[in-house]
Order: structure tokens, then sequence, then C-alpha cells
């Protein structure tokens, strides 16, 4: 396989996640960044979203983007700012057309604001059932990661994913690597992706090794 020179690869994580969520992520030669989410005002759209960070990528650079969960939704609005050469989404979606029927019911209403840092500590086993998350080191980061953000920044961040209406144009040159076991997000709705088998929506940091893999062979493409 031919191989292309390195690039400035700028990650972006989940919803209420930072940049350990890549903690495991091994790309080779190519140059991480971290994008971790700014805050943000209330009624904020994913759009702003990457308009916020677009000043912290070098478009001057041959650069590629990559995006986990609600992290590769802003990842396909960034790149139309920024032009990558390679944009990489994990665990995501694409536009509202591949979000499973439940999500899409939510769509027009607000139940963001019936969340709580109560309902948080008790929803946490199912959170981590939902999500894949096993064994006592993913356990422990998941766990820490949703102590990131204040209550009120996580609502600012569900309601702009769930009213994401995808990226204003189509995004060229763009690698979906989606797990076939994720609960949240079911592969049973997404558009040709790269499938990981048995990985969950967690897999960026659960399967390291295979996704890092995936990355960097979309990398070279």
């Amino acid at each position: 396989m031919a191989t292309r020179a390195p690039l400035d690869v700028y990650l972006l994580p989940g919803l209420g996640a930072d940049h350990r969520l890549f903690a495991k992520l091994e790309l080779g030669e190519h140059r991480t960044h971290f994008l971790d989410w700014p805050r943000m005002r209330k009624g904020s759209t994913l759009s702003d979203f990457a308009r916020e960070l677009a000043s912290q990528v070098d478009k001057k650079r041959p650069h590629a983007l990559v995006g986990v969960s609600m992290g590769g939704m802003v990842a396909q609005e960034l790149a139309v700012l920024t032009g990558p050469e390679r944009t990489v989404i994990i665990s995501s979606w694409k536009g509202p057309h591949e979000m499973p029927p439940p999500i899409k019911l939510l769509r027009g209403t607000h139940p963001e604001r019936l969340l709580t840092r109560q309902f948080i500590q008790a929803s946490l086993p199912f959170m981590r059932w939902q999500m894949g998350v096993e064994g006592q080191e993913a356990v422990k980061l998941f766990d820490e990661l949703l102590e990131v953000h204040t209550v009120e920044q996580l609502q600012v961040q569900i309601d702009a994913v769930l009213h994401w209406d995808g990226p204003a144009k189509p995004v060229k040159d763009l690698v979906h690597l989606h797990g076939t076991s994720d609960r949240l997000m079911p592969i049973l709705f997404i558009k040709d992706p790269v499938k990981v088998p048995k990985g969950g929506h967690f897999m960026v940091f659960q399967r390291a090794p295979q996704v890092s893999r995936l990355v960097v062979e979309a990398l070279a493409r």
C-alpha cells in the first residue's frame, strides 16, 4: 500500500469527553493534536462548535480530522471550513438519516433539560452497558469523563447533537469506522461503514489497536 507523508491529525472526542478518550490510539508518524470542547452558550449548534475550533487547525499544513461520536459530527462540519486531506469518523453519524427511530422521535424536543447530576449517577450502569464499557480501566475512564463538563454544558452538547441536520455539504474523502456491536448508534442504520467486528461505542479506547490500524489505513488512502 502506498504511504502518505505524515499529517497533522486533529482528534475530536465524543460528547462529554476529552482528549483522554484517545489515550491508547497509536497513529505512527502522524502528528496528533487534541481539540477539546470549548464552553458554548445555550442553543449552540454543531456548526458553532466547528467555527469555534477552526482557529486551532493549521489550514496551511496537510491535515486530517478524526472524530468520535459527537466529535465525528463536528469533524464533518469542520472539514467544510479547513479542507482536510481525510476525515475519519468513528462510532458516529453522517446525518439524521443514520439516527435510529427512537432518537429521531426526540428531534424537536428538549430531553436534555431533564438532565441532572443525580440522574447521571443513577444511570451509570445502563450508560456503561449502552456504551460497551467493559473492564476496570475503561470503567474508571468513562466515569471520570462524565465529570469533565458541567450539566449545563452537557445539555448544550446533547441539544446540538439531537438537532444536527448533517454537514452543510457532503464531506469529501470521508471514512466511517463503526462497530458491529454499537448499542447507542446501531450499525443497522449506518450507510457504507468500515465495520469493526464486535466493536462497541467506546471502541476507540476498548479496541484501540484495531481502531488505530484502521485509522492509519484510512489516512494512507
